[in-house]
């Protein structure tokens, strides 16, 4: 399959079910070195779910790119980018080059972890920390990148196909899919597409993914101006994701 062909599928599957899987996007190296850069990054969540044995709290490592630059490359795959670029465009590229320097900005990242016996958080949309009136075009891509296998049995994502094109509140009730996918695989989620992490039944399988958020360039970054970097720490940062901050 060429490029243009999978950034056609992915683009249309963002569109039409508000959700698209690349499977092995990144080499079986580049997967083993980011968990081993991941692991030491976790920390305790704060918040407090049920397990079968008692109170469970998952781990994540939130404000990443200040922490570590290991994951730079991740965050810049051609292929995504594409996709990205494709899903956000409002106007022409032209257009958004002369007033906003591109369409989209890589707005956010975190490390986050379902650990076994982990229960489920609250079905959402990502695009609501923006307060623009629906219908609106997509504000917000969201991407998982498989650390570990993501299986139904490990608290693999639900989403709800289609939600991202509807106009009432979300429901803690849908008809999902369990997204499977090997780990170095890719999970995009359109900001309004109702989703959630499933329930980890295992007693010792984790489910790791790095999540990085990409946004309207108008639109605020998530991480704040340059992600909590100085300017000075910018400098140290790939010219290849600084001309997308």
């Amino acid at each position: 399959m060429t490029f243009e062909t999978q950034v056609a599928q992915a683009v249309e599957q963002m569109r039409t079910q508000g959700f698209a899987i690349i499977e092995g996007l990144i080499s079986e190296e580049r997967l083993i070195q980011a968990g081993r850069d991941a692991e030491p990054l976790f920390e305790e969540s704060p918040i407090q779910k049920d397990g079968p044995n008692g109170p469970i709290y998952g781990r994540l490592c939130k404000g990443l790119f200040k922490k570590t630059r290991a994951f730079d490359d991740l965050y810049t795959i051609p292929l995504v980018l594409a996709i990205v670029e494709a899903v956000l465009t409002w106007k022409s590229e032209k257009d958004y080059k002369g007033v906003w320097g591109g369409a989209f900005q890589f707005a956010y990242c975190m490390l986050k972890d379902v650990v076994p016996g982990e229960g489920p958080r609250e079905f959402h949309q990502d695009d609501v920390l923006y307060p623009i009136p629906k219908p609106h075009p997509a504000l917000a891509v969201n991407t998982l990148l498989a650390l570990d296998d993501f299986k139904e049995e490990t608290g693999a994502t639900l989403v709800v196909p289609e939600s991202h094109t509807w106009l009432g509140p979300v429901s803690q009730n849908p008809d999902y899919k369990v997204v499977e996918m090997p780990a170095g695989s890719l999970l995009l989620l359109d900001g309004g597409i109702w989703h959630n992490s499933g329930t980890n039944t295992t007693q010792d399988q984790h489910r790791t993914a790095l999540n990085s958020y990409y946004s309207s360039r108008w639109l605020r970054p998530l991480g704040g101006p340059h992600l909590g970097l100085s300017t000075a720490e910018l400098e140290e940062v790939p010219p290849d994701l600084r001309v997308i901050m």
